[in-house]
């Protein structure tokens, strides 16, 4: 009896929320690593590869980053390279969304704990609709995908030829709109694409769609049928629309350009990137750059040859990352905006917080700022020990870190150059950017322990600051 209420107790059912979203992370990127080190996975013609560099690139599949110590389209085969498919699906979605998914398709009902686990890994706050939620999230997913699929066909079919072509958008595509950065071009990624208007506008679109998050998704969709409908009038359906949404749109439509205009502004006479395009190619690319900023990791530039300016806007804007509730990562754009309007609201001696006519709670303020710097200790941690054991420059280990963190997978270029234990360090980067420092804190040891049960209070101290 004993014995059998132990092996209850470790149970994965019987884990804490936070404990099972790290556990499946993690196992899900121990199974991906083995698979791709399997021959099967790898080109005969390919340079063995140790255990280590199948690892990283699992985690960046799974914790969709995009950082690679191999060249994907050398290194692995079909299937390796079909394994790196559901491995982003998988991180993309997450794996308790998937298996809510197919356990929903048999029919059956998932448990109290898978219910929160889920709520947990996507953001969602209750169990209204629960299971439209979750098989609109496939849908959506579906959509998406399969539309990216069939457009960058029309590109790659005439340039790879039928079938190679078809596989080259499918990846594609899904590792867009997971925004997941790894590709099956070679080692320049969508440098060759930088002028191509098809690849560039549908790439971008997939991680905008993936970085924006489901909930927000499906309250547009919501709203477009009205108008659709014309049931209602337009200004109507925008105030309808919940405060998250118009936040994370409102944010994500100024981080993107804001972006693009920096970046043309200061690459503009670069004749690295792109100094010598015409004027059209030129707003194309800083418009890719910019969006893939968003945590997507793909480029149509050499990241190195940009300009050290460049370089450190593009580490601010992938910190901030994407909307939460979706494929993004980074602090997330709503986070960053809360914190913003906190300071605003500081500044102008405001006790309360008012967007959209609503008001927003300092505790998500707490919260906010929790996030932010957690993040940023964890991110500071592993520039410290990076420059410690690598000899890049600074700015590079600054840049390469930033990126694995927040799961981007952009690059300066020294990633397949990386020690052994700067590869470890850049596969715990990704992995804790991905489950978030917070989470990993939370499912170790037993916080419930430490929740005062009283209202005591004490005198007030008075301690200097600023």
């Amino acid at each position: 009896m004993k014995k059998n209420r132990l092996i209850d107790k470790f149970t994965f059912g019987s884990l804490k929320p936070a404990q099972q979203i790290v556990l499946s992370f993690a196992g899900v990127i121990l199974t991906g690593g083995f698979l791709l080190w399997l021959p099967i996975s790898n080109q005969a013609s390919a340079t063995p590869a140790p255990f280590l560099d199948h690892l990283f690139t699992s985690t960046s599949a799974v914790c969709v980053t995009g950082l690679a110590t191999v060249i994907p389209a050398y290194q692995y085969s079909l299937f390796g390279q079909i394994v790196i498919i559901f491995l982003m699906q998988i991180g993309g979605l997450g794996l308790m969304t998937m298996i809510a998914a197919f356990v929903i398709y048999l029919g059956s009902k998932m448990t109290l704990s898978d219910r929160l686990s889920l709520l947990e890994s996507t953001n969602r706050p209750g169990f209204v609709d629960f299971k439209k939620f979750i098989l609109n999230i496939m849908k959506y997913t579906f959509v998406f995908e399969f539309t990216g699929f069939l457009i960058m066909c029309i590109q790659l079919i005439p340039e790879y030829g039928l079938w190679d072509g078809m596989f080259k958008s499918l990846f594609t595509a899904v590792s867009a709109f997971c925004n997941a950065g790894l590709d099956v071009f070679g080692p320049v990624n969508m440098v060759p694409y930088v002028d191509n208007w098809i690849m560039s506008l549908t790439v971008s679109a997939l991680i905008v769609m993936g970085g924006l998050g489901f909930g927000v998704w499906f309250d547009l969709s919501h709203a477009s049928k009205s108008v659709l409908k014309k049931n209602q009038s337009l200004r109507r359906i925008i105030q309808r629309l919940k405060s998250h949404t118009k936040l994370a749109v409102i944010m994500t439509l100024i981080l993107i350009f804001s972006g693009m205009a920096l970046i043309l502004a200061i690459e503009y006479t670069n004749p690295d990137s792109i100094a010598n395009l015409p004027l059209s190619t030129k707003l194309l690319a800083s418009l890719f750059q910019s969006v893939t900023l968003r945590t997507a990791g793909f480029s149509t530039l050499n990241i190195g040859l940009l300009r050290p300016a460049t370089q450190m806007i593009m580490i601010i804007y992938m910190f901030i990352g994407g909307s939460p509730g979706g494929t993004a990562g980074g602090i997330k754009t709503t986070t960053f905006a809360i914190l913003i309007l906190m300071i605003v609201a500081e500044l102008r001696s405001q006790k309360s917080i008012i967007v959209f006519g609503r008001t927003i709670e300092r505790e998500l303020f707490r919260k906010a700022f929790i996030i932010f710097f957690m993040l940023m200790a964890t991110l500071l941690t592993g520039i410290l020990l990076l420059t410690l054991i690598e000899p890049f420059s600074w700015l590079a280990i600054f840049f390469e870190a930033t990126s694995a963190i927040a799961t981007v997978g952009l690059s300066m270029g020294i990633t397949p150059s990386l020690s052994a234990a700067g590869k470890i360090i850049i596969i715990a980067l990704m992995y804790l950017g991905r489950i978030g420092p917070l989470t990993l804190l939370l499912s170790i040891g037993d916080h419930s322990k430490h929740i005062k049960t009283n209202d005591m209070t004490y005198p007030s101290a008075n301690i200097l600051i600023g």
